[in-house]
């Protein structure tokens, strides 16, 4: 057919045909709206006998149908819809004819299969498959970008450019990635840039890209173009060296070298030797890249051996070929096509995907048949035409967002289901959603996509090809000079600032079906829907993108075929009721600022995703709780609820789950005291929502009556992976929670607030499949057997009555009194702890403990206990802060810590903690374990990598060198308010420990501290409420990068001279501290001094910060400043004044300031900034947050961009 003479007529039928398609697509969709509408309106079924009337009415009524059936024809809308049908039908039977007229064979049809399941690869980063044969121009791609600085660029610490240059498909971007990526290029780099430009160089979006890559999040949305610039110079002057990679640059002498200068502007580092890496189809460079002729890679085609290779990876992957007879024709059937393929490694690799999927050498033949596979196109056509029809549809349908753009396979599956790409499957009961993912893992498979992080991309020839397929269909708006869009497209992108230009334009595109805006428009919601949407009344897909309006027109219910609205990227918080009437709606996402949803949303039961997300970004999404829909039951297509609120009233019960038996994902129900009892329990139906992944169940207040019987209605489907129960309140678990093979695979179980139950279910083979472990507030837990032997993760938190204690302890008489002596010398550290900040942080600890020791009182019934918990009680609440509440509380609750101590010790029965071997995580908190328990239960455990303990009031020592040698995977140990917790042990023999955490633990004996450490400890130590000395950092942590001391008392002076990787040090309420020696030694990047108020000038004169510098006081920040030694390095650009009590702050000399960019005021009592701020002469960012008493702002630079 492409060759016949008689092309023109079958391409003029097949545009005839599709015509008619989508009319009558459009005429059934709008009968189908009146149904629903019908249905709506009625609040029932249209006809009598549908959804369970009764035989008799049905026998009745039967007479009748036929007749009301030929009467619906005659209505204007049927009569329509059946005309474009014998239209539609008309056309098909010229199908004959042509079929005659082109000389195809009778019969000559194709089945497709349905797209089968596939496995999406699991690399995270580019390239994502093997490299053939590019080692040798990546070593002198690499040696070029570390190679030495030229004098030109020392003296102007600017960069130098390289180029790739060849022909589309030649793997250009694939050997920048290869050298992105490469481990010499990392090390060298502080910061690596990764932009694809493609065709058109857009200044302000490019650099926003620019800043996207280097800070590995979202830019702030800033329309100023100088203001992106600023800010992105700012990251790069930070940086000693970065590399910038601009994929797909397309530039031609006449193209605009203005442009390129202004976006490679803000292009400077710090040191010498940043560099631009370029890929291009042409040779032809803007100047401003800075690349000489010598300096371009003219990419040659790959060894003969090489590329064989790298299209045999691909045509022989999958499944391995047992056959040898057929191995060996593949074979060489392979090395005949890869002669074929003209050395491009793009053309090999998709078509090597496609044939890997069918491994049949008639396949394989037919492969040679196919024209010249030296063009890419041609083996693109091929692999193309080889998809499921539903697939290419999907496939053509990416060419509407613009080349490098990143794809989110969930949103682009929505956003195909919307469109109708995606065929029905209701024989394997999979969703339309699980269908769309199938295709889009079925084109990765097929490299049509590439994996990179958390999204993919879209090769750019593979781009062009599917928009030179789709020209007809799908367009971009990317340009505020285009006058003419084709009348037959139905799928519009918008890229441009505003759409109101183009209204003429748009406006005549009467068959569009779909608008998505990439970027934030400056139109407001009544110029977008009043303006232009009014004659696009076929939309499906709508995608807004605003900032300038809350409120959604009641326009918006004029769109009655629209299936997909998001709202996400807009500041619209009210909704109007008429969009309760777009019946076909299946999509709303809406921000997180709706706080109340139409009535009537319940009409909208083909809804299929509702929910509202604070942020969109390509990192995350944010899903944030939607407020109550009133009878929410009746959307019975719904896939994900976040959380359900139970209420008494009508049509906000617990049985509006009855039928949403589509549910998935994770579902939240909350208020459950407000069920009225087990059979509206057993009405919810959660049994039978199989799709349900995760699912949370909660008591919220001590009101709710028949827990037990109401949990036992609540029985959830046996498919779930997590399971989590909130505030039940019975000391027996459900029928469900007893059957041993009940749950299939869940992986997580969490108690939570259960204040009756004393043990976990007794049956270890309910949880064997289970991972992760939670116990939060479960106060009369008294045993923790029967732990599944996969658990990985095991978290306790307050339990009081759980006590783990040896055999060889029980009964030691002087071991017992050995620690109570231990724990009296205590009173005076805590009242040394109390004066730091007049008992808060002291006040806190004891409050949350005496809420246990007041739950251990129920077993130890002593009146002395009482009257003590009774003082604690008192004092605590007592607001004033005197010396005698100080002792008198001190006092009451080291005498209930002592007894509590006795009882541990006096116990007739051991209670070893016995944890499975594979565990990684363990956090026992607010429970006693002993010294020997927590010892004998850490021996074994080698995958161990975090551990954390938490108000263990009976720990005075941590572990032996023998127990902690063994934990070769121990990366992160927190210890907070241990009060009695003496040593450390032999913590110094942990083999790899990164983060060292000891807070609140003031009988630890830090003198020589960090001899007691880890040597190779080195991402962070934090110590906060404990005493320390002179020599607490002396000998130790050379690796250690950031320090970070709290409230603790100290020693007059402290020394961490030794710590010479330091990078960040932050010293916050520290009364003691006058000196810190060993300062000229560092190198540190963040410094904060928060109430350090007695560090003496010569001290602070001795500070060198490079980033940042947080204090607390203006005084201590003008000491700074003036201090001679501290203005040789400017101050660094980013200063924080917080936690500052000055009524006014002032800038004594502000010329010293001069190198300030951004300014922030946080949690400050302050009343006036500093009136001469307008001298700070490089301000371009002002922060204010948190500060009531600031009521106004003095003159500001004219340097401010930002407040």
């Amino acid at each position: 057919a492409q060759k016949s003479p008689h092309r023109g007529i079958l391409e003029a039928w097949l545009r005839r045909l599709k015509e008619a398609y989508y009319d009558a697509e459009d005429l059934l969709d709008e009968h189908e709206y009146n149904v629903l509408e019908g249905k709506a309106k009625s609040g029932k079924s249209l006809l009598l006998g549908e959804h369970g009337s009764s035989s008799t009415a049905t026998t009745v009524m039967k007479p009748f149908h036929s007749t009301m059936n030929r009467a619906r024809n005659l209505l204007p809308g049927n009569r329509r819809l059946i005309s474009k049908m014998n239209e539609l039908k008309a056309i098909l039977t010229e199908a004959k004819q042509l079929r005659d007229l082109l000389g195809l064979p009778h019969g000559n049809t194709v089945e497709w299969p349905a797209a089968a399941p596939t496995s999406v690869p699991t690399t995270t980063s580019l390239p994502t498959s093997k490299v053939f044969g590019r080692d040798r121009d990546r070593d002198r791609i690499v040696d070029f970008l570390l190679g030495k600085t030229t004098t030109a660029e020392a003296s102007s610490a600017k960069y130098s450019g390289l180029a790739i240059v060849g022909l589309g498909g030649m793997g250009k971007s694939t050997l920048a990635q290869y050298v992105y990526n490469d481990k010499r290029i990392e090390e060298c780099f502080d910061v690596r840039m990764w932009v694809c430009i493609s065709r058109k160089l857009d200044v302000h979006r490019h650099t926003r890209e620019i800043i996207e890559s280097a800070k590995k999040g979202e830019c702030p949305r800033v329309d100023n173009l100088d203001t992106l610039q600023c800010k992105l110079r700012d990251i790069l002057q930070e940086s000693q060296k970065f590399l910038l990679v601009l994929d797909d640059v397309w530039f031609e002498k006449s193209h605009n070298e203005t442009e390129w200068e202004l976006f490679l502007a803000p292009l400077v580092s710090k040191q010498s030797g940043s560099k631009v890496l370029v890929t291009s189809r042409g040779k032809t460079l803007p100047a401003a890249i800075c690349c000489e002729q010598e300096h371009v890679i003219h990419l040659k085609n790959m060894d003969d051996t090489e590329f064989l290779a790298l299209f045999k990876h691909h045509a022989f992957s999958g499944a391995e070929i047992k056959d040898q007879l057929l191995r060996t024709k593949l074979e060489d059937t392979a090395v005949e096509i890869a002669k074929r393929l003209g050395q491009c490694p793009l053309a090999a690799k998709v078509l090597g995907s496609r044939l890997c999927r069918k491994k049949d050498i008639a396949e394989w033949k037919a492969a040679l048949k196919i024209g010249d596979l030296s063009d890419p196109f041609t083996s693109l056509l091929w692999s193309y035409e080889k998809l499921d029809p539903r697939l290419q549809r999907c496939f053509l349908y990416c060419s509407l967002f613009p080349k490098g753009h990143r794809y989110e396979p969930n949103e682009l599956v929505h956003l195909w289901v919307a469109e109708g790409f995606v065929g029905s499957c209701n024989l394997s009961r999979r969703t339309l959603e699980e269908a769309g993912m199938d295709y889009f893992n079925d084109m990765v498979s097929g490299s049509f996509f590439q994996r990179y992080r958390w999204y993919y991309v879209m090769h750019d020839i593979l781009h062009d090809f599917a928009e030179s397929l789709s020209r007809e269909d799908c367009f971009r708006l990317e340009d505020d000079n285009v006058t003419e869009i084709p009348c037959t497209v139905r799928h519009l992108s918008v890229h441009v600032q505003s759409m109101q230009k183009h209204k003429q334009i748009i406006c005549k595109l009467y068959h569009l079906r779909t608008i998505i805006c990439i970027n934030p428009l400056m139109d407001g919601p009544s110029d977008i829907f009043d303006g232009m949407l009014r004659n696009q009344r076929k939309l499906r897909v709508l995608s807004l993108s605003f900032y300038n309006s809350r409120n959604l027109p009641e326009s918006i219910g004029e769109l009655k075929h629209l299936r997909y609205l998001n709202l996400i990227r807009t500041l619209v918080s009210e909704l109007p009721r008429s969009l309760c009437t777009l019946y076909h709606l299946q999509l709303l996402w809406l921000n997180h600022m709706v706080e109340n949803l139409p009535d009537k949303l319940c009409n909208l039961r083909k809804l299929r995703h509702l929910g509202a997300y604070s942020s969109y970004t390509h990192d995350f999404v944010n899903e944030k709780p939607i407020c109550q829909i009133l009878n929410i039951g009746k959307l019975t297509s719904l896939q994900h609820i976040y959380v359900f609120s139970v209420q008494k009233k009508q049509g906000y019960e617990l049985r509006q789950l009855k039928d949403l038996n589509e549910l998935g994902g994770s579902l939240k129900v909350k208020n459950l005291e407000d069920v009225i009892g087990k059979d509206e329990a057993v009405e919810s139906k959660l049994y039978l929502k199989s799709r349900l992944k995760e699912l949370a169940l909660e008591w919220s207040s001590k009101n709710g009556t028949d827990a037990m019987d109401i949990l036992e209605g609540l029985r959830p489907p046996p498919q779930l992976s997590k399971l989590r129960i909130k505030g039940y309140r019975s000391d027996t678990y459900p029928g469900w929670l007893l059957e041993r093979s009940y749950f299939e695979n869940l992986e997580s179980f969490e108690l939570s607030n259960c204040s009756l139950l004393e043990g976990l279910p007794p049956d270890t083979e309910l949880l064997r499949n289970c991972s992760r472990l939670r116990i939060k507030i479960v106060p009369n837990l008294k045993e923790l057997s029967n732990l599944p032997a996969g658990l990985t993760d095991l978290s306790i938190d307050w339990c009081p009555l759980l006590m783990f204690i040896t055999n060889n302890e029980l009964g030691q008489h002087d071991l017992r009194e050995n620690i109570i002596m231990k724990a009296a010398d205590l009173a005076s550290k805590l009242a040394l702890m109390w004066e730091v900040d007049s008992g808060k942080e002291v006040r806190n600890i004891l409050s949350k403990d005496y809420s246990s020791l007041k739950q251990l009182m129920t077993l130890m019934m002593d009146d002395d206990i009482s009257k003590h918990l009774q003082i604690i009680e008192s004092g605590l609440e007592e607001r004033e802060d005197t010396v005698w509440m100080k002792e008198n509380i001190i006092k009451a609750w080291l005498f209930c810590h002592e007894q509590r101590i006795r009882f541990i010790y006096g116990r007739t029965m051991e209670m070893p903690l016995v944890l499975p071997s594979g565990l990684s995580k363990l956090s026992p908190s607010s429970c006693s374990i002993t010294d020997e328990a927590l010892a004998i239960c850490l021996v074994g455990l080698t995958s161990l990598s975090n551990l954390k303990l938490k108000y263990n009031m009976a720990l005075t020592t941590l572990p032996s060198e023998k127990v902690f040698e063994h934990l070769t995977k121990l990366d992160r140990l927190v210890v907070i308010r241990c009060l009695c917790l003496k040593s450390l042990g032999g913590l110094r023999a942990v083999p790899s420990l990164s983060y060292l955490h000891c807070l609140d633990c003031p009988s630890l004996e830090l003198a020589r501290g960090a001899e007691l450490m880890p040597l190779n400890l080195a991402i962070s130590l934090s110590i906060r409420g404990c005493i320390l000395a002179a020599d607490s950092f002396i000998n130790g942590l050379p690796h250690l990068k950031h320090l970070s001391i709290d409230v603790c008392r100290s020693s007059p002076s402290l020394s961490i001279g030794h710590l010479t990787s330091l990078e960040s040090l932050r010293l916050n309420g520290l009364p003691d501290l006058y000196f810190v020696e060993g300062l000229s030694s560092l190198h540190l990047k963040h410094l904060s001094l928060v109430d350090v108020a007695n560090l003496t000038a010569k001290c602070i004169s001795q500070f060198r910060v490079q980033e940042s510098l947080t204090v607390s006081s203006s005084v201590l920040l003008n000491h700074m400043l003036m201090a001679e030694g501290f203005t040789a390095p400017r101050p660094p650009p980013n200063l924080t004044l917080l936690d500052c009590k000055e009524p006014s702050v002032s800038f004594e000399e502000p010329a010293n300031l001069s190198s300030v960019k951004h300014l922030n005021f946080l949690c400050c009592k302050t009343e006036s900034l500093p009136r001469n701020l307008k001298s700070v002469s490089s301000l371009e960012s002002l922060s204010i947050e948190q500060c009531p008493n600031i009521t106004s702002l003095p003159d500001l630079p004219s340097s401010l961009q930002r407040i």
